[in-house]
């Protein structure tokens, strides 16, 4: 049985919670929206059993890990700091990382920056894309309808005051929304209903078969209700300053191991442009494996196939991990 170790640590200025577990080559696994370190806790456990150790944080302004002040301290950039004084603080010189949805964006971000300390790149879901001449926000209020979903998270004080009212009717609806198991064949929308609030424009369980227990809907409802979304919600907030950082850095290239794995019922991978950009991976990365696309799942790769991600992972580490045959 794997043994999971919690930790809280000061890392950059702010109260930090991550979870530890395995001995071996050091990977880090970084959640997305609205996740939490437990949302990668079964890949852990195989990830652990094929030799590597393991690292999972709260990011800022998740869980049981302190918010930043607001969306300008909620960029890759400040993550990177964080994840840096995270493996300074475990002793880890280089490790790889597994990231998924905004952990992938994060991901992308600081192996660009520091591939001296983050050596591999797993990403789930969201596909390496460089630097345009307009930032994420930009392109979306001049393409985007205007319900769509990441609009309306943009929108400071709006979206956390219907989110915050009942967490757990949101996060049954959404994770229920985005999961590959449900009925039909279709890919979620994510756009607001029609007296303008995001739960009545996602699906509602007809029977108790979600992507996650009542149990485990528990455990994450019971965290947002007592942080609030304010802090995760800052994510999306934090990407036109991201992109605006990120400057400086838009003629680097990606040059470390990369793998990317999705579902084909993602509703990233149906994005407009976004199977191409993931077609284009293995000619813009040079060290790019081809992608994986999982036939019949979800956004939530890592909790939909836990078991054959992290195979997946196991296996291009494997050949591909930056610390292979050492102890780092």
């Amino acid at each position: 049985m794997v043994e999971f170790v919690h930790h809280k640590a000061e890392l950059n200025g702010l109260s930090y919670h991550f979870v530890t577990a395995g001995q071996g080559p050091a990977i880090l696994l970084l959640h997305g929206f609205p996740d939490l370190w437990i949302g990668w806790r079964p890949v852990m456990e195989h990830l652990v059993a094929a030799g590597y150790s393991v690292i999972a944080p709260d990011l800022r302004g998740f869980g049981d890990s302190q918010a930043a002040p607001g969306p300008d301290q909620a960029s890759g950039f400040d993550l990177l700091g964080d994840l840096i004084a995270l493996l300074d603080h475990l002793g880890h010189g280089r490790v790889a990382v597994v990231g998924h949805d905004w952990g992938a964006e994060v991901g992308w971000t600081i192996v660009r920056l520091r591939p001296d300390r983050f050596g591999a790149i797993v990403s789930l879901s969201i596909p390496f894309t460089p630097r345009g001449d307009a930032s994420l926000p930009q392109l979306l209020a001049a393409n985007a309808p205007p319900d769509f979903y990441m609009l309306y998270f943009l929108q400071e004080g709006v979206a956390e005051r219907e989110l915050d009212s009942d967490p757990k009717a949101f996060l049954r609806r959404l994770f229920y929304t985005n999961w590959g198991g449900r009925p039909g064949t279709d890919v979620p929308i994510m756009r607001l209903g029609a007296n303008g609030r995001l739960i009545d424009g996602l699906e509602e369980p007809p029977t108790s078969a979600n992507l996650l227990t009542e149990q485990e809907l528990d455990i994450y409802a019971s965290s947002f209700a007592r942080t609030g979304f304010r802090g995760a919600l800052n994510t999306y907030r934090s990407l036109h300053r991201n992109w605006e950082l990120l400057a400086g850095w838009a003629d680097i290239a990606v040059d470390v191991p990369a793998l990317y794995i999705s579902g084909d019922r993602d509703i990233v991978l149906h994005f407009p442009g976004m199977k191409s950009m993931v077609e284009q991976m293995t000619s813009m990365l040079p060290q790019a494996a081809p992608p994986v696309i999982l036939e019949g799942v979800g956004h939530f790769v890592q909790m939909e196939r836990p078991g054959q991600v992290a195979d997946l992972i196991a296996s291009f580490l494997g050949r591909n991990h930056p610390c292979a045959g050492t102890s780092d």
